[in-house]
C-alpha cells in the first residue's frame, strides 16, 4: 500500500474514532476530528487497510457527524421551544400585572370574546364561581336617587362600577367580568346579595337591553 493510501486511511480511522467521542458534544466539534489524535492514533500509519475497510470508517464517520448534526438540532429546537414558552408566561404575567396597576377606564359595557379569563388569571386570581349579572343606570329608577353617588363615594361611571355583595367582594376591590373586563366594585344595593353583581351602564334602556346574563367572576385584589 502507498504510503498516501496508508496516511488517508490512518486519518479515517482516527477521524471515526474521534467523532465517536465527539459526537455527544456538538456537531461543530465534527469540522477538525483529525486535531485531536492521540499518540497511539497517529501509530497506526503503518496500518494496511483494505478498500472495504476504508469504506466501512469512511461510512462510520458520516454517520458520526449526520448522527451529530441531529442531535445539535434537536438540542437547538428543543431550547428555542422552551425560551418561546418562558416568553409566553412572562408577557401573560406582565398582562395579568397591569390589570391590577392599570386605571380601569370608562368604556361601553359589552360582551367580547376577547375578555375571556386568561390561564394567568386563572392561576393568580381568586375564583368566585359563576355569578348573575343585572345592569343598572343613575336614573332615579335603578339607584333611587338620580345622579347619586356610589356607595364607596365615588361618581358612577360605566366600565368601572359594579354593585357587589361587599360582605363577599370588598369595597374597592378589583373584580375580572368574564367576557366583560375589569371593574371596581364601587357600590352595594339592597338586592345585590350573594353571587350576583351588578354592572352600571349609561342609560336605562341599555340597561334594559343587556337584561341578564351570567359570567364567572375573578377577585384580582
Amino acid at each position: 500500500m502507498s504510503i498516501s493510501l496508508r496516511k488517508h486511511a490512518s486519518k479515517l480511522i482516527a477521524a471515526t474514532l474521534a467523532v465517536s467521542a465527539m459526537a455527544s458534544v456538538s456537531a461543530a466539534a465534527l469540522e477538525q476530528p483529525v486535531a485531536v489524535l492521540s499518540s497511539n492514533l497517529n501509530s497506526s500509519v503503518g496500518t494496511v487497510l483494505t478498500s472495504d475497510q476504508i469504506t466501512t470508517a469512511e461510512q462510520a464517520l458520516a454517520k458520526a457527524k449526520a448522527e451529530a448534526e441531529a442531535k445539535a438540532k434537536a438540542e437547538a429546537e428543543a431550547k428555542a421551544k422552551a425560551e418561546a414558552e418562558a416568553a409566553k408566561k412572562a408577557a401573560a404575567q406582565d398582562a395579568y400585572n397591569k390589570l391590577l396597576t392599570d386605571p380601569v377606564a370608562a368604556k361601553t359595557v359589552s360582551y367580547s370574546s376577547s375578555l375571556l379569563a386568561t390561564d394567568a388569571i386563572k392561576s393568580n386570581a381568586t375564583s368566585l364561581g359563576n355569578y348573575k349579572l343585572t345592569f343598572y343606570c343613575p336614573c332615579a329608577t335603578c339607584n333611587g336617587v338620580a345622579g347619586a353617588k356610589t356607595a364607596s363615594g365615588t361618581t358612577p361611571t360605566e366600565g368601572r362600577t359594579i354593585a357587589v355583595d361587599s360582605s363577599i367582594i370588598p369595597l374597592g376591590s378589583r373584580v375580572y367580568i368574564e367576557g366583560y373586563g375589569v371593574f371596581i366594585a364601587e357600590d352595594t344595593g339592597g338586592a345585590i346579595k350573594n353571587n350576583k353583581i351588578d354592572i352600571l351602564v349609561s342609560s336605562h334602556s341599555r340597561a334594559y337591553d343587556l337584561g341578564v346574563q351570567y359570567a364567572n367572576v375573578y377577585l384580582l385584589d
